[in-house]
């Protein structure tokens, strides 16, 4: 039997999910932090504030997102990776009383990962 979901349903349905994940968030100082999903998993997201090289007191907001977390909610719930890239940005946003948007995003690298640990 097939079921249709409507497009605000499942971003509920995301947004529920990514609620439930037991995540742990590590303060590396100055604003910024990491998410992972467990105490001793990796991080999936990296939020950080960056400056710019062209104006020196003009800060930028950056979410770093790894494949990992993208490709998990494309596959549990069928849907675009943009799609889920940008769920999880409206997530984050909710969450932690940010206006990040697409163009905030970057893809997280291994290094990204280790760097604070």
């Amino acid at each position: 039997m097939k079921y249709v979901i409507t497009e605000n349903r499942l971003k509920n349905l995301i947004l529920s999910y990514l609620d439930s994940i037991d995540w742990w968030e590590w303060d590396i100082g100055d604003g910024e932090f990491n998410l992972a999903d467990g105490q001793y998993n990796t991080s999936k997201i990296l939020y950080r504030i960056q400056y710019s090289s062209m104006h020196p007191h003009r800060e930028f907001e950056v979410i770093y997102l790894s494949d990992g977390l993208v490709t998990q909610l494309t596959k549990l719930f069928s849907i675009p990776n943009l799609d889920a890239i940008k769920t999880i940005i409206n997530w984050f946003n909710e969450r932690y009383d940010k206006s990040l948007t697409m163009d905030n995003f970057e893809w997280m690298h291994e290094e990204d990962q280790n760097e604070d640990e």
